[in-house]
């Protein structure tokens, strides 16, 4: 069901729009991830991202805030240091540990 939900939300608010939709897509990448599907993960994060940067105006202080949650979390899903503009995040070590531990499976 979780699939098909996100599925459906996606499918609503597909990856090519901008603005607060977007929103949206690190929840449901959490779900991929979770699933092993990470690329996909991966991809949705980064556009949420990027939409940040959209012409919809975000307050600075919660433009901020999102970005770094949202660095964090695709540094973790990488398992490597990510940038964006001036910010940067590297994986936390729990992150880093379960991916090389899924990578020696």
């Amino acid at each position: 069901m979780s699939k098909a939900l996100s599925e459906h939300i996606l499918a609503l608010n597909p990856p090519q729009g901008d603005g607060p939709k977007l929103r949206s897509y690190p929840a449901i990448a959490r779900y991929y991830h979770e699933n092993g599907n990470k690329d996909r993960a991966i991809e949705l994060v980064e556009l949420a991202i990027k939409s940040l940067d959209g012409p919809e105006p975000i307050p600075e202080q919660r433009k901020q805030h999102l970005l770094r949650n949202w660095l964090q979390t695709l540094a973790n899903y990488k398992g490597e240091k990510v940038c964006y503009g001036a910010h940067c995040a590297v994986p936390h070590l729990e992150g880093a540990k379960a991916r090389s531990e899924e990578e020696e499976r």
